[in-house]
């Protein structure tokens, strides 16, 4: 009778008897190592697969973008004030973000962002960032 259940009617799929390792270790054969190696040139030099994800700075995101405009645009004399860039933002956010348009939510939002210290200081690098 032969080892691995080769002549025992086994059929497809059934765990035969011992075989032992399907390479012969490090001096030869085409075992895991060899495997593992073939996958290794899809990474790139930073570790991530491709490298056509690569980008240089730009807004990855609508609402960044659009941020980015706004900006420009309070810079440029679009807007009047801050306040008015502000709503702008939210107004936007809310529009991209959760497809909806309220002025009194967004008037609401905008006030809450300026009261609060910590996000206004926010507000304000991102308006002074402007290009």
């Amino acid at each position: 009778m032969a080892v691995g259940g080769v002549g025992r009617g086994g059929g497809k799929g059934r765990a035969g008897g011992a075989k032992g390792a399907s390479s012969a270790g490090p001096t030869g054969g085409a075992g895991f190592g060899a495997r593992v190696d073939k996958s290794e040139s899809l990474v790139g030099v930073s570790g991530l697969v491709g490298s056509s994800n690569v980008q240089g700075p730009q807004a990855a995101d609508p609402v960044a973008a659009q941020a980015k405009a706004i900006a420009r645009g309070l810079k440029n004399g679009g807007f009047k004030s801050k306040e008015e860039a502000t709503r702008a933002l939210v107004a936007e956010v809310l529009k991209e973000k959760l497809r909806m348009k309220s002025s009194s939510l967004t008037t609401k939002i905008a006030d809450a962002l300026q009261d609060d210290p910590r996000l206004n200081q926010v507000l304000e690098r991102l308006w002074s960032k402007a290009e």
